[in-house]
């Protein structure tokens, strides 16, 4: 029988920080995809350094989500 494990990460995004918690291979896309948000328009930092969107998280992971704006 196979159970899924779920991980908790610790995300901090405009000054405020939450836990999310998420299955255990979770991507930085799954990440945004539970907090409803668009790639285009944020950073994922882990560990002080963006990552692609397709790297896995791991639990107690520290996430910072930044949002960006580009005008023209």
């Amino acid at each position: 029988m196979f159970f899924s494990v779920s991980m908790e990460v610790k995300v901090a995004m405009m000054g405020k920080e939450r836990k999310v918690m998420l299955k255990d291979d979770a991507t930085g896309e799954d990440l945004l995809n539970a907090l409803k948000l668009l790639p285009d328009g944020v950073l994922i930092i882990n560990d002080d350094n963006p990552i692609p969107y397709t790297s896995k998280l791991k639990n107690g992971d520290r996430i910072k989500i930044i949002r960006v704006a580009s005008g023209g």
